[in-house]
């Protein structure tokens, strides 16, 4: 009888160790997913020009991701660079000409 409470016993606890680690492998595969979508965001909005129909919504994305709370410390503070850098270039200098 002991033994089968005892192996019991293991086999519950392996389920759960299987399914902690299981669990574990989704969030980090979700979490890989949305870095890498965030990443492709972030360097489809760099790309777009001032004189092109998408640089106003690529603006936006570039604000949004400096928000972004599971994105790394430096990838925000990558897009807040880009952020800071276009608006800089779309201010007009004292002489009315673009930097």
């Amino acid at each position: 009888m002991e033994t089968a409470l005892v192996t019991a016993l293991i086999a519950a606890g392996a389920a759960v160790a299987a399914a902690v680690v299981s669990w574990f492998g989704a969030f980090q595969n979700r979490r890989t997913a949305d870095r890498d979508h965030a990443w492709k965001r972030f360097t489809w909005s760099v790309a777009q020009h001032a004189d092109s129909a998408a640089y106003d919504i690529s603006t936006a994305v570039l604000r949004e991701l400096e928000s972004v709370p599971w994105w790394s410390k430096q990838d925000q503070r990558l897009a807040t660079s880009a952020l800071r850098r276009r608006v800089h270039l779309r201010r007009p200098n004292p002489q009315g000409e673009e930097d």
